[in-house]
């Protein structure tokens, strides 16, 4: 059954402390009540680099907010409970984020952990989360290892970004329609993301015409990939695959478009930010390139004819103190947040097994941003929630959306 989500209300801060249901600790048994949910309140946590991630943290609290001034979220059980969510600057640092998330679970007794930002770490912590039976619920990342392990991390649902696999997969699609014996050269962070996207990449194109002429590697550490960007332009490809993440992706862009290199160019979802990626390199340097999303791009006006995005534009105008309507940061954490207050509503009971169940359940969902066609679907056996995605292409200043595609069983 579809189900839509579009919240307009007014804010008013709420916190408070939470006690547990009980002193029980951290064995999950179906129908009783664990840590950080009692009968009124419901806390949860996240982790995230403030400095680029902030607005993302204030829209959820500002949603979370506006809910509670309305009295709370009416859960599956039948029980109104207050969201109280504490969010922690981890500095996109690992290290920090396990002291966060250790913090939250041990000393704030979360109930879950929600939206953790980036695939480093969430690796580094989700070990941790299952050993203490916590939930980590729509995290930021695709890493095709949540799923390779899933069995052995049973916490993780709903991650908020397609799985690498998938996602690199249809690109590839792409560039075999449009290119089918290309010359592809492809820059790439050395992380599990990166080697990750690689090995998706060279497994997508075996048997094809096209072929991966020229690979460049950088650390996350490093100051600039001009050099790496120099050599991929002197490799002589027509297709550029980049696989980079937030400032390297401005950079790449700006010096293939200094070098005149002129390759069709693909990007990660993960990084196709206007506002903080593409305008920083130079809206021609990023003109024409590819990506993939499923919410609608708030930058740009282009789209404030959507009821949902006009939702958003009030709800946005009442916190304009904390992030502005235009803000494509701040709009992902209000989508996510979306998901996760639909999440509770079908939440039957009061143990984390009961949210992860409804996490992994969602059928049909839609969100104020979701674009046309898009739906936020999981099952228990796939631990991500992008199933279907828009194709898109940057002209003249902003995105433009292609057909859904949507991921098939055998994916």
């Amino acid at each position: 059954m579809k189900r839509t989500l579009a919240v307009g209300l007014t804010a008013l801060s709420a916190a408070a402390v939470l006690t547990a249901c009980s002193g029980r600790g951290a064995t999950i048994e179906a129908g009783e009540c664990d840590p950080g949910i009692t009968d009124t309140e419901i806390r949860f946590g996240s982790s995230l680099m403030q400095s680029v991630a902030g607005p993302q943290a204030k829209a959820a609290t500002a949603l979370f907010e506006d809910i509670n001034k309305d009295g709370g979220v009416t859960m599956g059980d039948g029980k109104t409970r207050r969201i109280v969510y504490t969010a922690l600057d981890d500095g996109y640092d690992p290290a920090r984020t396990v002291g966060n998330v250790r913090s939250l679970v041990e000393q704030e007794q979360v109930f879950a952990i929600h939206n953790l930002v980036g695939t480093p770490s969430t690796l580094a912590v989700v070990d941790y989360l299952s050993s203490k039976n916590v939930p980590l619920v729509f995290p930021m990342t695709g890493s095709d290892e949540l799923l390779a392990s899933a069995a052995d991390r049973p916490v993780v649902a709903g991650a908020v970004n397609p799985q690498t696999g998938w996602e690199v997969s249809a690109h590839a699609e792409q560039i075999l329609a449009r290119h089918p014996d290309a010359k592809i050269a492809v820059l790439y962070p050395n992380d599990s993301l990166g080697s990750g996207s690689l090995a998706a990449l060279e497994t997508a194109l075996e048997g094809s015409g096209a072929q991966i002429v020229a690979r460049q590697s950088y650390e996350p550490t490093t100051p600039s990939v001009d050099s790496q960007v120099v050599n991929l332009a002197n490799s002589g490809a027509d297709v550029f695959m980049n696989f980079a993440t937030a400032s390297f992706v401005t950079q790449s862009l700006k010096k293939a478009h200094e070098l005149r290199w002129k390759p069709d160019t693909y990007i990660y979802s993960g990084a196709t930010d206007t506002n903080f990626v593409l305008a920083p390199a130079g809206l021609e340097a990023a003109e024409g390139i590819h990506s993939f999303y499923w919410i609608y791009d708030v930058s740009s006006p282009e789209h404030d004819d959507k009821p949902g995005v006009a939702q958003w534009r009030e709800f946005a105008a009442r916190h304009a103190r904390d992030f502005a309507s235009t803000d494509t940061i701040a709009a992902t954490g209000y989508n996510t947040a979306q998901l996760l207050v639909t999440a509770l509503e079908q939440m039957d009971g009061c143990s984390r097994t009961d949210l992860l169940d409804a996490v992994r359940n969602l059928d049909g969902v839609t969100t104020d941003l979701s674009i046309e066609g898009i739906t936020f679907d999981t099952t228990p056996d796939y631990p991500y929630a992008i199933t279907s995605m828009a194709p898109m292409t940057f002209r003249d200043g902003s995105w433009h959306y292609d057909a859904v595609v949507t991921r098939g069983e055998d994916r």
